[in-house]
């Protein structure tokens, strides 16, 4: 299987993914909701985009491309979708069709990659041919944070089969294992950043309680079988380092 070939996530050319913006109900709007806004910044906390080369896999709706824009990082994104390329593209944005060869032959170099939702459409052989083309466009000590769907929880299942363009089921553990396959070090793995509906201050009162609910369960249901706590929210982030260049 060429590399061309593993970076079609339908593995099939393409037929999986007839209609699908229509499905995802993708408008091209290249706009930040609030939420979503408050979503990433928790995401990505402690991370300066501020001048910064971006490149985000699979930008969708382009949601992530216009916040990062907006905290003034220079930001690329692929994208399966041709028109939603061709939008981008007329909207300002740096958008490429989803083979990441292109942009290493380009000698494209990124301080982040981002991948939201995307690990899991890629089957096995495609996740380490593409985390090793990440890995290549990453600057030493780069980094790439990916959120997919949480394959070692229960209440994982609603997304991961949600989707038939979905290939692979990750959990923390198979996270780490990719890393060291390809070349990246696991700087930490665990639940995505949780953020209330709404920051009044009884929707922040109950999102608290929920998430000291959860919490609890975690840690019971973790030490019960592997002795420690075990994430178990829906979608796990994971944030994977290109090791720092070793001084000659």
């Amino acid at each position: 299987m060429t590399v061309a070939a593993v970076n079609d996530a339908s593995g099939d050319g393409g037929r999986l993914y007839d209609a699908y913006a229509a499905w995802k109900d993708w408008r091209g709007e290249f706009a930040v909701g609030e939420r979503q806004a408050r979503y990433y910044a928790a995401e990505l906390d402690g991370i300066a985009l501020e001048g910064r080369r971006v490149l985000e896999i699979g930008f969708g709706d382009g949601g992530f491309l216009a916040w990062a824009k907006a905290q003034g990082a220079n930001i690329s994104g692929t994208e399966i979708d041709a028109d939603v390329v061709a939008l981008a593209r007329a909207k300002g944005f740096d958008a490429h069709p989803p083979a990441l060869e292109a942009l290493v032959a380009q000698g494209r170099q990124f301080d982040l990659v981002a991948a939201f939702d995307v690990l899991e459409h890629w089957d096995k052989a495609a996740l380490v041919a593409n985390l090793r083309q990440i890995a290549a466009l990453l600057v030493p000590g780069g980094l790439l944070i990916a959120r997919f769907p949480n394959g070692q929880s229960p209440f994982g299942r609603v997304h991961q089969h949600g989707d038939l363009t979905h290939q692979t089921a990750l959990s923390a553990t198979s996270i780490e294992q990719l890393a060291i396959m390809t070349g990246l070090e696991l700087v930490r793995v665990g639940n995505a950043a949780r953020v209330p509906a709404r920051r009044d201050a009884w929707t922040v009162l109950k999102h608290r309680w929920r998430q000291f609910r959860r919490d609890r369960i975690e840690k019971a249901y973790g030490k019960l079988y592997f002795g420690s706590r075990l994430p178990l929210d829906p979608n796990l982030t994971a944030r994977l380092r290109k090791p720092a260049a070793k001084p000659a």
